[in-house]
């Protein structure tokens, strides 16, 4: 008779954006997003357990990441339990390496994380969509972080058709310390502004090809004009990061304030990481990834 599973350990990867452009608010308040998602190999560890005391406890010793149901990981495995009648206590603990609202996606990527480890560890047997389909309650990045890859988002960012995904591609990722209000951002949008529509269409045939050259030299993302206005010291950050040699191209990741850039090779983002890496609060080379939730 088989050992029953009392565990299960995932790799919730963070996300980066090489296209984003808003498109225009919706009724419910949100925004409509046109953007090209990307997983990266940079990720936080969530290990989920069987427990003998009944509901839902998260445990993560990052001063700012709350484990109460203020936590997306903790919505996600209510969520899962609610949809069956109840599971027994579940147990999550969270060790945290992507930055906190830094535009990467780690809330989202923790509630993949968790609805994936779930799933599989309770035998609930729920398909991949209709995962996503929870995950979509939760967040917009939710969907992305299950789907994992590279895909076009559109609606609120969960509307997805898969892109072909980059193999390993170098990156360097700088935070400045700074944590941004992804609301405020939405709030200073001006509509009026001229987007570049254009560059979403070249990314997606780039991805096609591989060609990491002209993918870093068409990145976009319309949500750095209302951020660089405010935070002037993250567009001086990318401005740098684009000039460096090496860099095919720098662009600011969602709403912020991660900025990274894609690489030529590992060589020289390990040199840019050298000399950055006393100058800002996060700074880290990673590689593209071709999942965003991995069970190890």
């Amino acid at each position: 008779m088989g050992k029953i599973v009392q565990e299960i350990r995932v790799r919730a990867h963070a996300k980066i954006n090489l296209y984003l452009d808003v498109v225009g608010k919706r009724e419910d308040g949100y925004h409509n997003l046109e953007t090209i998602f990307h997983s990266v190999e940079l990720h936080d560890d969530v290990i989920i357990r069987k427990q003998a005391t009944k509901g839902i406890t998260v445990h993560c010793e990052h001063p700012r990441i709350p484990c109460d149901s203020r936590n997306l990981a903790y919505r996600a495995a209510n969520l899962l339990s609610d949809s069956v009648g109840g599971i027994d206590g579940i147990a999550i603990d969270i060790h945290k390496r992507i930055p906190v609202a830094a535009g990467l996606a780690g809330g989202s990527a923790n509630a993949a994380a968790v609805l994936h480890g779930v799933n599989d560890l309770f035998g609930l047997n729920f398909t991949q969509e209709t995962l996503m389909q929870f995950g979509a309650q939760l967040g917009a990045d939710v969907p992305f972080c299950l789907h994992g890859g590279a895909a076009l988002g559109l609606g609120i960012g969960d509307q997805l058709t898969r892109l072909p995904a980059l193999s390993d591609v170098p990156l360097l990722l700088l935070n400045p310390g700074i944590e941004i209000s992804t609301a405020n951002v939405f709030k200073k949008l001006n509509f009026s502004l001229t987007t570049r529509k254009k560059r979403g269409i070249i990314i997606q045939a780039c991805l096609e090809k591989g060609d990491v050259v002209s993918i870093g030299q068409n990145l976009y993302n319309l949500l750095e004009v209302p951020v660089f206005s405010q935070y002037p010291e993250i567009a001086a950050l990318k401005t740098e990061l684009s000039t460096q040699t090496g860099s095919c191209g720098a662009l600011m990741s969602g709403s912020g304030a991660t900025v990274f850039a894609v690489m030529q090779n590992g060589d020289v983002a390990r040199r840019c990481e050298s000399h950055f890496k006393d100058r800002a609060n996060f700074c880290t080379t990673t590689v593209t990834n071709p999942v965003g939730v991995s069970v190890y």
